[in-house]
């Protein structure tokens, strides 16, 4: 323990040398103290002395207690991949803390416009260990490089559940990528590359999966003071190369709707509909399987989300989520495969000061498998969280 507690400051006290040190040089001084007084920084925010480099150091300490009533292979967030079939009853209790977070944001003026250094992790890795989840830089607000959310999904529409995992047919994945975003009035286009994925079901005869190209994505968001529609799609190849020689390609793509309208104040309605061959490997699941006669095709699936946030007061708010998906499997599958999964959420949190509350939520879902047979999980949690900056 004191190994890994030694080695985890070293690497930040790295990180924040390596942060002054690159911010340092002859830009145009546009975030300097002659150009821009203390007090005008958003809080949370504070210059280097003498630097165009602002920093805000950050994060949240979440602890979770989930009481689960039925079998679940994921007890520390609600994925219904893992809602046994079988029939198995049984209910256990749970803690953790693996959701508390840090983060170091860094923003630079330069001559082409802020040039912006972000580094987010938690302690869902092996064991609680400290894991990355975002890291990337931004230049001008237009180009972006590292791990983000992906391009084909909606992050603005992410329920705030107490639950990590969020809805099971959901486009939910962060993965390096390069993107380009260009703005169109208040509204904007983009395009990535990003990293691609190398999941299916293997063929009998001896290969491998490969991936020739990069997935590529484009969205499309349209904003207005009601809210935001987006709509985004992607298309990626996965090859099978046979040992004995030739190799199979198969072409995925798919579409993604999705938006938030703002209702009744500060209410929020979400939704998503996403569809398309692949798409599984935006919520880590397989690309292709097997059809009866052994030839690779790509798993077609459907998803739907609906998600109302609702302001009872300043200090009492709750959220309301469906989701459901589903795939058409193909006859070369095992009977166990996933072939629906749906879920529900409902929550109530009370935000007793500006940084913290303590919530409590209700998760029901199932899973069912290609050969009929059916799980269900429910789950009971209780959230507490303090953010700080």
């Amino acid at each position: 323990m004191i190994v890994r507690i030694s080695h985890f400051w070293l690497t930040t006290r790295f990180l924040i040398l390596f942060i002054i040190v690159a911010f340092i040089g002859g830009s145009e001084n546009l975030w300097s103290q002659d150009s821009k007084d203390k007090d005008e920084l958003p809080p949370g925010w504070w210059q280097l002395p003498k630097l165009d480099t602002r920093l805000n150091l950050g994060g949240y300490v979440k602890l979770d207690y989930i009481q689960d009533f039925n079998p679940i292979g994921s007890p520390d967030f609600f994925n219904t991949a893992t809602i046994p079939t079988d029939g198995s009853t049984g209910s256990s209790a749970n803690l953790n803390a693996k959701e508390t977070r840090l983060h170091l944001d860094a923003i630079r003026g330069t001559g082409i416009g802020d040039i912006r250094l972000y580094i987010e992790g938690d302690f869902f890795g092996t064991n609680g260990a400290f894991r990355l989840r975002h890291a990337f830089v931004d230049i001008a607000d237009k180009w972006r490089a590292g791990q983000w959310w992906s391009n084909f999904m909606d992050e603005d529409i992410i329920p705030a559940t107490l639950d990590f995992e969020k809805p099971a047919a959901y486009v939910f994945i962060r993965q390096p990528l390069i993107r380009y975003k260009h703005a169109l009035g208040s509204s904007y286009i983009a395009f990535s590359i990003e990293k691609p994925s190398k999941i299916g079901q293997q063929p009998e005869q001896d290969g491998a999966f490969f991936s020739p190209i990069p997935d590529i994505t484009v969205r499309y968001r349209h904003n207005r003071d009601w809210g935001h529609l987006q709509l985004s799609t992607y298309y990626a190849l996965m090859q099978y190369r046979y040992e004995e020689g030739g190799d199979v390609n198969t072409s995925l793509y798919g579409l993604n709707l999705s938006g938030i309208i703002r209702i009744l104040g500060e209410d929020r309605l979400g939704f998503q509909g996403v569809y398309g061959p692949g798409i599984g490997r935006y919520r880590g699941g397989g690309s292709t399987a097997l059809n009866e006669d052994g030839t690779i095709d790509a798993l077609t699936e459907f998803g739907i989300f609906f998600s109302y946030e609702h302001y009872w007061s300043k200090k009492w708010t709750s959220l309301l989520v469906y989701n459901y998906g589903d795939i058409d499997n193909t006859l070369g599958q095992p009977e166990g495969s996933p072939h629906a999964t749906g879920y529900v959420a409902a929550n109530l949190i009370w935000h007793f000061i500006d940084n913290a509350f303590v919530g409590m939520e209700y998760l029901r879902g199932f899973r069912e498998d290609f050969d009929g047979s059916r799980g269900y999980a429910n789950r009971l949690q209780i959230s507490v969280k303090y953010t700080f900056n």
